[in-house]
Formats: C-alpha cells, sequence, structure tokens
C-alpha cells in the first residue's frame, strides 16, 4: 500500500526546521530583557548544514526591527563590517564568524577587531560558529568569555526531520514498503576437500558455516516485545532510515532525500535512502587542507593556497570533487552535505578534529 509523499521544493526560501523551539525560547527571553547590562552574548555552534543560518533567520523575526543583521558568506578580507556595528541597533546578528579569520600569517586580525569591538559595546550579539572553527578557536580566545551563553544545535530526530521535509515539500510521490526479500540463511555448507592418501584420492566433506550477522538479527527480531502492524508506519521507518543516514543533520537529510528521490519509481521506499559512504585517501598535509574547508565551509582556491604555498592545491581540489567529498563553483570550494561524516570521521582518525 502506498501512502502521500513529497519532495523538498526549490523556491529560495529558508528552509523550514523543526527542534529548535526551546533555543529559540531562551534567546527570545534574552533579547526582550530590558536592562541591558543583565543581557549576555550568544554564540550558536553546530556543525555544517545543521541549520544555524535558518536559526538566525527565526531570531531575526522576533527582534522586530530592532536588530542589524551581518551574513558572510565569504573570507573577509576589510573593515567595512565595523561601520555596520559601530551604526547597529541593540541587536546584533552575525551569521559565520568563522569568516573572520583565516590560518595564514596575519589572518586573525578582522576577528581581533571583531571581538574587540564587542568587548567595547553594550549591545547584544547574538552569533553563529561553525563547531569545527570554534573548538580550535576557544584555545586562542577567551571565546566562551565574551560568548557566556551557548548554544549547540540538537540532532534531530526522526519526527523532526519528517516535520522538516513535510513543511518543505511538493506533493509528487508516494511511500511503500521495500519489496519482499528472501529471509538470510544463518547457516550455509561450504566445501572442504580432503586428500585421502592409503586410497589416493581427494573426497570432499560440507563443513557447516555460521553467518553471524544474519543469526544476530534473527534473535533480535525474536526477543524484541512485539508491535501491532499499525504502530509503525511506513513514514516513520522511511524517516528513521534517513535520521540513520543523515546523523539527524538536517542539511545532509535534505541533500540524502533529494538523491533518494529519482531512485524512487512509484513510491519511494527505505531502500531507497541510502546512507553516504566515502572512500577517503590521502596524506595528512592533504588531509589539513581539508580540515580547512570544513572548518570555513567556503573558501576560494586562491585563499587555500595561500594557507599551504607549498601544497599542490590545485591536484587536491581535482581529487576531492572526483571523490564526491567537495563542490567547485567560480572557484569557491565548499563540502557537499552527503559528505560531511565521511569527512569528519576521516578527520578524526588523522587527530585534526576531536
Amino acid at each position: 500500500m502506498a501512502f502521500t509523499q513529497c519532495v523538498l521544493k526549490e523556491n529560495g526560501s529558508p528552509l523550514e526546521l523543526s527542534g529548535f523551539d526551546e533555543i529559540l525560547e531562551n534567546i527570545k527571553e534574552t533579547i526582550e530583557k530590558t536592562d541591558l547590562s543583565s543581557r549576555a552574548n550568544i554564540a550558536i555552534i553546530a556543525e555544517p548544514f545543521s541549520g544555524r543560518s535558518e536559526l538566525l533567520y527565526k531570531i531575526s523575526e522576533m527582534c522586530q526591527d530592532r536588530e542589524t543583521k551581518i551574513f558572510f558568506n565569504r573570507l573577509v578580507n576589510d573593515d567595512n563590517f565595523l561601520q555596520i556595528l559601530k551604526k547597529s541597533g541593540n541587536v546584533v546578528l552575525v551569521d559565520n564568524c568563522q569568516l573572520l579569520c583565516s590560518r595564514r600569517i596575519g589572518g586573525f586580525e578582522k576577528l581581533d577587531l571583531f571581538l574587540n569591538a564587542i568587548a567595547l559595546s553594550n549591545k547584544l550579539y547574538i552569533t553563529t560558529w561553525n563547531k569545527f572553527s570554534w573548538d580550535y578557536l576557544r584555545f586562542i580566545y577567551p571565546l566562551e568569555s565574551i560568548f557566556p551563553v551557548r548554544f549547540e544545535l540538537p540532532r534531530l530526530v526522526a519526527d523532526e526531520l519528517k516535520s522538516m521535509v513535510m513543511a518543505n515539500c511538493e506533493w509528487k510521490l508516494a511511500f511503500a514498503e521495500d519489496a519482499t526479500t528472501k529471509k538470510e540463511n544463518w547457516i550455509e555448507s561450504s566445501e572442504f576437500p580432503i586428500f585421502l592418501k592409503p586410497l589416493k584420492k581427494t573426497i570432499v566433506v560440507p563443513i557447516p558455516k555460521i553467518d553471524y550477522l544474519a543469526l544476530r538479527s534473527r534473535f533480535q527480531a525474536k526477543i524484541k516485545s512485539p508491535k501491532k502492524e499499525d504502530e509503525t508506519t511506513i513514514e516513520d521507518k522511511i524517516f528513521q532510515r534517513l535520521k540513520d543516514a543523515s546523523q539527524g543533520n538536517p542539511g545532509v537529510a535534505k541533500s540524502i532525500w533529494k538523491k533518494s528521490i529519482p531512485g524512487a519509481e512509484d513510491a519511494i521506499r527505505p531502500a531507497d535512502i541510502h546512507k553516504p559512504e566515502h572512500k577517503i585517501d590521502m596524506k595528512y598535509d592533504q588531509a589539513f587542507l581539508l580540515y580547512i574547508i570544513l572548518c570555513m565551509e567556503c573558501i576560494s582556491i586562491d585563499e587555500l593556497k595561500g594557507i599551504d604555498p607549498n601544497a599542490n592545491v590545485d591536484r587536491l581540489v581535482q581529487y576531492l570533487e572526483r571523490a564526491g567529498l567537495i563542490s567547485v563553483e567560480n572557484k569557491l570550494l565548499s563540502i557537499l552535505p552527503e559528505a560531511l561524516h565521511s569527512i569528519e570521521n576521516f578527520l578524526k582518525n588523522m587527530r585534526l578534529v576531536g
């Protein structure tokens, strides 16, 4: 049986998110405080594609024209933002603060100016930061003192991802169960040749072979508490699979969903939701540049060359693009959402992220 289903819209509007209600309520209370001295600057910290910018957009709606918005989308190379800060309202929203610094020599000047401006101001600053950049910068700057209120965005659960998809969709497809598949055998036999010297001949003896994964699955299915058929719908199964594949990251989930739709024929099934897996093989110095792309989220090829002038950046970019790890557009490099967690796991193994 098939159920109505949807495809994400591409209308240019901010992605409708759920799961951040408590954070929004806490920030609203801070904004509405009349005593400016009791306000505490806020840092919203999260990995790429987790909804930081969308959350800041929601916060701007609560400020009722009292705010000044600064949305960085490229590495900051001038001081124009300082003039905006001086003329800003009582609430200043700054998105992608990791773009205020670079790992090259002299690359922290803009961040120094920004943090000094905050220290000399009695305005409320609500900022967003890339998690991997924050984890590095907090050991260099007293970020936790400058931003005493910090929110790390939670990973969304299956129901929240379902609400997100349903709120940003066009009705086109249907949900359906996977095609029935044959149960896995947990025991098989293999042939083992034995040479009988007295008879000068070889005989084949069947040897039982146990598939422990199939056996474990069989026993787990039996010991689980019985559930009624209508307690878990096909939609629940599909969105649980989407949650597992995306690890609860809304931007990654959106990318996986879009890539799953073309594979669905008459309806989308749990098996259409594929967990992205990328094989990454590179040396430490190359991995460090991949780490920089992860931290910055958007960086030009020339800027990357400035960080490591000795590296063959062009060759590295070709490899990363062919491997499906990054996108290259107008010489700007960005991590692909579906590759995020493969990259993170690889960089953990390289001891570049915690």
